[in-house]
């Protein structure tokens, strides 16, 4: 990634250097300065990562488009394929991927792990508005949409009881066409049916927090 490509991320964002730096965890004045520089120079190393990652949370929100030239830059430098791409940055570990099977217990635990980065959490925070937006799809979107919506807003549960969750929504948020078929369970599943998977086990694990209030 170079300072050409941190430009574009700017313009296609509309973020200020202040508003980016805050995400990736450096200062505006720095930024201001980086988009100064030789453009065919690289971005210091150490914070390629943490670009690839904001990329990607900006993406999952709403903010850059999936045809921002920013969007094939990360793709193609997270070890050359759009595979790697989706599991280092959705955060599958991995003993998760050598042992994961197609069943529910492995969809939970996958989405537990993506839902529980603390910057993935924050994104869905702040896409309230367009989770809820779905609900508009029809009942069976609206029922599991709020469901998993009421858990993370839940003051009953634990943080760590949302993590499922968190990863779920997140997942809705991201562009099913970043996601290829070939990574082990989620691939060939739909955001539909792993929100209702996952919906299906928070009424279960806490049936009390879904009884009809008198």
């Amino acid at each position: 990634m170079n300072y050409s490509h941190l430009k574009i991320l700017l313009k296609d964002s509309g973020f200020s250097p202040e508003q980016l730096g805050n995400r990736i965890g450096m200062s505006g004045m720095t930024l201001r300065r980086w988009s100064e520089l030789p453009a065919g120079d690289h971005v210091p190393e150490l914070y390629k990562s943490a670009f690839h990652e904001v990329v990607y949370e900006l993406l999952a929100e709403g903010v850059l488009p999936k045809d921002s030239e920013i969007v094939d830059v990360v793709l193609k430098e997270a070890e050359g394929s759009s595979f790697n791409a989706a599991i280092k940055n959705l955060g599958f570990t991995d003993d998760f991927m050598k042992s994961a099977k197609p069943d529910s217990e492995s969809v939970v635990r996958g989405l537990s792990q993506i839902g529980a980065q603390k910057s993935k959490q924050e994104s869905v925070d702040r896409s309230g508005k367009r989770i809820l937006s779905y609900a508009k799809l029809g009942e069976d979107w609206k029922y599991r949409v709020k469901t998993l919506y009421s858990v993370i807003r839940s003051k009953e549960l634990t943080r760590l009881d949302k993590l499922a969750a968190y990863g779920a929504l997140f997942y809705l948020l991201t562009p099913f066409d970043l996601i290829p078929d070939h990574i082990p369970v989620f691939g060939l599943l739909d955001d539909f049916f792993i929100l209702g998977l996952v919906a299906v086990y928070y009424v279960k694990r806490f049936p009390q927090l879904f009884k009809p209030k008198s």
